[in-house]
This record gives structure tokens, sequence and C-alpha cells, in this order.
């Protein structure tokens, strides 16, 4: 089955990894599953960014900062934790 229409294109790359690696990719497909995608690219997003732009960077006013995006990861990264287990092959 093709990923959702209204996933990004992150995220449907994402769905075609995880239904690939299934024999039955039926009784994982649905809601919890469009979720976990997303989540999962958003996590690699964030870790391209912070790759790209480094673990610190200016704020407004020039002053140096975490990158934003960590705090993205990291959260993004906790859900993907809590919900690996159930779309692993």
């Amino acid at each position: 089955m093709a990923a959702p229409a209204h996933l990004s294109d992150a995220a449907k790359a994402v769905w075609a990894e995880i239904t690939q690696a299934h024999a039955d990719p039926a009784v994982i497909e649905g809601p919890d599953l469009e979720a976990f995608c997303v989540q999962v690219a958003r996590m690699r997003d964030a870790q391209a960014r912070i790759d790209a732009e480094g673990l610190v960077v200016a704020d407004a006013k020039g002053q140096p900062i975490p990158h934003p995006a960590i705090a993205l990861e990291k959260q993004a990264h906790a859900e993907v934790r809590a919900w690996g287990d159930r779309f692993r092959p």
C-alpha cells in the first residue's frame, strides 16, 4: 500500500522503508504508522540541520546558543524510541 498522500516526501520515504521491510505491511499500516513516519522524518531533518549548521548557532543578538533543532531532535527521538519496536520487522 502506498503512503498517504498528505505525508511529506521525507515521511513517505520512511513509510516505504518500513513497509518494504515487513512481510505483511497491512498489519502495521494506519494512523500510528503515519505518526511514526512523521517523527522519523522530523528527527532526520533536525539531525541534518544540526550537522550542516553546527551544535551552536547565533541568536538574534549574535550570541551563541545551542541549536534549536537539538530540542526538536530530542523530542522526535523519544517518540521514535517509544514506538519503534512496533514497526520493526
